[in-house]
């Protein structure tokens, strides 16, 4: 975690007894407990007797599930808070891993309650998450580099997690891995309660309905380019793990791909976050026109040494959308409304996605059809980037 000290070396005591280093540990541990097994679980449906067909299915399911499980994870957070909201979300996941651990063959009742387990996660813990984060973060001038810090963790998180997880399940099995990322997600819980500063949940009367917060077109715009983006994700995450463990059938060589992702983007996020905002829409449009031609080349490229090194390639690309968009995304969310801007944002992340994997599922050739929507949609975000952020002069953040 020595990283952390390019966020506020000049300030280390008062980092170290901060909210916001607190929050951060918590995602650290959070984050290695689920990267252990994340980049497995595809890996792991196949090798329990789905076909990648119901894999994809199970995809499908899960964001059809987490559309609506989003505003119920917003109503929570009134409700009771966002730090139990984010418990929740902690013990939908190991619920999720329980399922996982205690079958050795496949139904579509277990599809099923994977999906629903793994949205009730991903809402829970994300909107919770992405609340807190935007709460904690006090300095709005230095939300870039606050971002980039929120992505050095996660990633030196996402190093090292992959190959532990790998070591375990190669010399040991999948179920004491399971057992290991249950206790490091339980210990994730620990510092949430040792934050105080902050505000768990939003003033009565103070979230806004999607209508009145998208009433501005300024603040709908970075969402749109997030819905678009999102396809590259969802082709990234999900589809290249399990055409690299069909090429090479390794888990070994699944493990490799989390790894060289989190080594680009521990390297090049701090330095991304130095981003001016004048600068990000161009820095957006490069990054989406890199990764278009990288997803092209992986389809007509046939190389291993290629498919690796694309991976490198292309976590470095996304850097240069997803840092500067999420910065400007919690920019807008703290002035406005945290709750409904974390809330919006896993909403329109997930919902292009119910159509990419339900169109997927239909498809027999899933690998070059999602390579091509891969790339039809960055060139679609290079365009949109272009005309709403770099084109069309931004409004001042302040005046909103």
């Amino acid at each position: 975690m020595q990283l952390f000290h390019h966020y506020h070396s000049h300030r280390l005591d008062k980092l170290i007894h901060s909210d916001l280093w607190l929050f951060e540990l918590s995602i650290w541990l959070h984050i290695f407990g689920r990267s252990m097994i994340a980049i497995f679980v595809p890996i792991f449906l196949l090798t329990i007797g789905y076909s990648l067909s119901e894999v994809i299915a199970y995809y499908f399911i899960f964001n059809i599930f987490d559309i609506p499980i989003n505003f119920l994870a917003k109503s929570l957070v009134i409700k009771i808070g966002a730090r139990r909201v984010l418990i929740l979300g902690n013990l939908a996941l190991i619920v999720f891993f329980i399922i996982l651990y205690s079958f050795s063959s496949g139904s579509w009742l277990l599809l099923v309650a994977l999906a629903l387990f793994s949205a009730l996660y991903d809402c829970f813990y994300w909107v919770a998450h992405l609340y807190l984060f935007m709460k904690s973060t006090k300095n709005n001038e230095n939300a870039s580099g606050e971002t980039s810090t929120l992505y050095i963790v996660k990633r030196i998180a996402g190093i090292v997690a992959p190959m532990f997880g790998a070591l375990v399940l190669i010399l040991l099995s999948k179920n004491i891995l399971i057992i290991i990322s249950v206790v490091i997600i339980f210990l994730s819980i620990i510092p949430l309660f040792k934050m105080k500063g902050i505000e768990d949940k939003p003033a009565k009367g103070k979230t806004m309905s999607m209508r009145r917060y998208f009433s501005k077109f300024d603040y709908l715009k970075e969402y749109i380019i997030q819905g678009l983006y999102t396809f590259h994700i969802a082709a990234e995450g999900v589809i290249w793990p399990l055409f690299i463990y069909t090429v090479f059938a390794d888990i070994k060589s699944v493990a490799i791909i989390p790894v060289l992702v989190s080594l680009t983007a521990v390297l090049f996020s701090y330095f991304t976050g130095k981003v001016k905002k004048t600068n990000r829409g161009k820095a957006m449009v490069l990054g989406a026109l890199l990764i278009s031609i990288t997803w092209i080349l992986r389809i007509f490229l046939v190389s291993n040494i290629f498919y690796f090194a694309s991976i490198v390639l292309v976590g470095f690309f996304s850097i240069l959308i997803s840092l500067p968009l999420d910065s400007s995304l919690f920019e807008k969310g703290e002035l406005r409304d945290p709750l409904a801007a974390a809330t919006y944002r896993n909403t329109l992340m997930m919902f292009p996605r119910i159509f990419f994997f339900g169109a997927l599922y239909l498809m027999l050739d899933i690998f070059k059809i999602s390579f091509m929507t891969a790339a039809v949609s960055m060139l679609v975000v290079m365009a949109v980037s272009y005309i709403f952020l770099v084109k069309k002069p931004r409004m001042n953040i302040k005046e909103a």
